[in-house]
């Protein structure tokens, strides 16, 4: 819980505020890309390689073409194939079912390569390898050996020194397989041109990133380019990198509808979602841990190899630098494996569930063999003064004094535990970034940011920090995001947004704010410096009895509009990088058949102020649920 009356006493911001795309989501009244449907549009269809390694010797659409109703096509450039699914010609139709009859008249020819496609087996001497020698990427710099690149290195103090210190050592190794994100919405776009401007529909957490990774594609300027995501499906990070920005989907659509002269909706089947969107790599992590008798940990040695198919991104020691920082002695090295399967997206925190997960279970095994509390374990060797305070809290909430007697008084096969685990973040912010606030004559207020609402509730949250500002309910202020042609928004990805955006909201609601009591203190006969809002109400703070309503004070207005456009100032983002939580979970496990039910779960998050109390704790269930 949010001790809110120990903080300022804002009216709006730290209060619960109910979302404004809820009820337009529930009644499906939001608009996705999927729902776009414009004039005269066409539905596009990708054709993927049906081989996981190859040549392509030959690529005939001629069959496809000849289909009644068949608009458009398009064929890749690349000739080499390194997974199945990879983008290899497109068709554009009048109808999705006339698109995809035509798609499987496409002939592809290949001559076929070895293939390895997971990661203990590319790891092996003699495997095939997915990329040849200069060809990964990574740049040229990088170490190749087979299919393994790296290490990439890091840590501090003597690992050495420090486990020959150690009175008690633990080793293991943990695999982690592939997760895909299996969003509601799949990766889409709706391309249309009207002349040399493109307007492009897109299901993606970084409207200007699809903008200037299709600009780059299509060679074409990109002021010419207008992305525009009113509403998102799901993303989780797989909408956010080079996946959802710039691939062959999204430069294929384009290019269908500028060949056949209509719009072209193009959304990938969950088949291609699956195969070609990104997933969260696959892991083997080998974690070694030194301590003393009484639990200070010594030394760890952390070795991973991650798959991140045929890209890069694989590395997963976040949390093993991040968690028990007063350990003197840390070795970390991180492989990128290539596999013949699709590229690597983030995942909620790339790279960290594997990690948290390895150096957790870690912990455990040593708790175990010192005899220790686990969580007596983690307190000892706590670097973080935030996740002290959160332990207590979390372990009265699950009855964690109480875990070994609920384990032993299980009857029968169901069995009982209580377990817990640590998990690290940062603050980041992206500086450029800006926010157009516009109070009309009418006192409607708009609010205006290119940063996308990717389903965590963004347009809410900053309509509440302007609202704040100018005394006003959220209600009273439309929020116009994800558009290309609003002031600059950051991509979303990495709890950024709102941190990003909000400050630049708040200035510029503060500084429309003075002109309008500027406007409005001729009619209260005061000095502008003396003006309060607040309530709806503009008034003179020593005298709130002279007083004019938000509405009337807008009314005074000489033109149509202020409007004010600000640059995001630079704030405190130095002063604590790290954001720490701990888990709790209490599980039920049928050991005649393997069954694990999740019975309860407590979450300890470091949120800093929240500017929607209601949205980040729905956030924290959701987060908790999708794990």
């Amino acid at each position: 819980p949010w001790d809110l009356d120990s903080l300022p006493k804002f009216q709006q911001v730290g209060r619960d505020h109910t979302r404004f795309d809820g009820p337009l989501k529930v009644t499906g009244k939001a608009k996705y890309t999927y729902d776009v449907k414009l004039p005269g549009m066409l539905y596009g269809r990708m054709i993927g390689a049906t081989v996981p390694a190859g040549i392509i010797t030959g690529i005939d659409t001629s069959k496809a073409e000849a289909q009644p109703g068949v608009k458009a096509v398009w064929k890749a450039d690349a000739k080499k194939v390194r997974f199945a699914g990879q983008d290899v010609a497109a068709v554009a139709a009048v109808s999705p079912e006339v698109a995809e009859d035509a798609a499987r008249l496409v002939e592809v020819t290949y001559e076929e390569k070895p293939f390895v496609h997971e990661l203990r087996a590319a790891m092996e001497d003699g495997a095939a390898t997915v990329f040849a020698e200069g060809e990964a990427p990574g740049g040229p710099d990088q170490k190749v050996r087979g299919n393994i690149a790296g290490p990439n290195k890091g840590g501090r103090g003597n690992v050495g020194s420090g486990f020959a210190q150690a009175e008690v050592t633990v080793e293991h190794t943990y695999y982690v397989p592939v997760h895909t994100h299996s969003t509601l919405e799949t990766h889409g776009v709706v391309a249309h041109w009207e002349g040399d401007q493109l307007t492009v529909y897109a299901s993606t957490q970084g409207v200007y990133a699809v903008r200037e990774g299709l600009a780059e594609a299509l060679e074409i300027d990109r002021k010419n380019v207008r992305v525009i995501c009113e509403h998102m499906g799901g993303g989780f990070g797989s909408k956010l990198g080079p996946s959802a920005t710039g691939s062959a989907f999204a430069m294929a659509a384009c290019k269908l509808a500028k060949q056949a002269g209509a719009p072209v909706k193009l959304m990938l089947d969950r088949h291609q979602e699956q195969l070609c969107t990104g997933n969260a790599p696959s892991a083997r992590i080998t974690v070694k841990i030194g301590a003393k008798k009484d639990g200070t940990l010594t030394a760890v040695e952390y070795t991973s190899y991650g798959s991140a198919g045929v890209a890069g991104g694989a590395g997963t020691a976040g949390p093993v630098n991040s968690l028990y920082a007063n350990n003197p002695n840390l070795k970390v090295e991180e492989y990128t494996v290539f596999t013949n399967t699709g590229p690597s997206a983030p995942l909620r925190a790339p790279g960290h569930s594997q990690g948290a997960f390895a150096v957790e279970s870690t912990m455990d095994e040593l708790a175990a063999k010192l005899g220790m509390d686990p969580l007596e374990l983690r307190k000892k060797n706590e670097s973080s003064p935030v996740r002290a305070a959160q332990y207590g809290p979390g372990a009265k909430a699950i009855g964690w004094e109480g875990r070994n007697a609920k384990a032993g008084d299980a009857k029968g096969p169901k069995k009982r535990g209580i377990g817990m685990a640590n998990g690290n973040w940062y603050v980041f912010v992206a500086p450029n970034v800006k926010a157009q606030v516009k109070i009309h004559r009418d006192g409607s207020v708009e609010l205006l940011s290119g940063a996308q609402d990717i389903g965590t509730g963004f347009r809410t949250a900053i309509a509440v920090l302007a609202a704040e500002e100018l005394g006003i309910a959220p209600t009273d202020i439309t929020s116009r995001v994800g558009d290309t042609q609003y002031p600059e928004g950051n991509a979303s990805g990495g709890s950024i947004t709102t941190n990003s955006v909000g400050p630049a909201v708040r200035l510029a609601a503060h500084n429309a704010k003075v002109k309008l009591f500027e406007v409005a203190a001729k009619a209260l006969e005061a000095d502008a410096s003396e003006l309060k809002s607040e309530g709806g109400k503009v008034f003179v703070a020593t005298d709130p009895g002279r007083s004019l309503t938000f509405k009337e004070a807008a009314s005074k207005m000489p033109g149509e509009v202020i409007d004010v456009t600000v640059d995001r100032k630079k704030q405190y983002e130095t002063f604590r990088g790290d954001i720490a939580g701990t888990q709790f979970a209490e599980v039920e496990v049928d050991t005649e058949t393997g069954e694990v039910r999740v019975l309860k779960m407590v979450s300890v998050n470091d949120c800093g102020f929240p500017v929607n109390p209601l949205t980040a704790k729905n956030q924290v269930i959701g987060a908790m649920i999708q794990g």
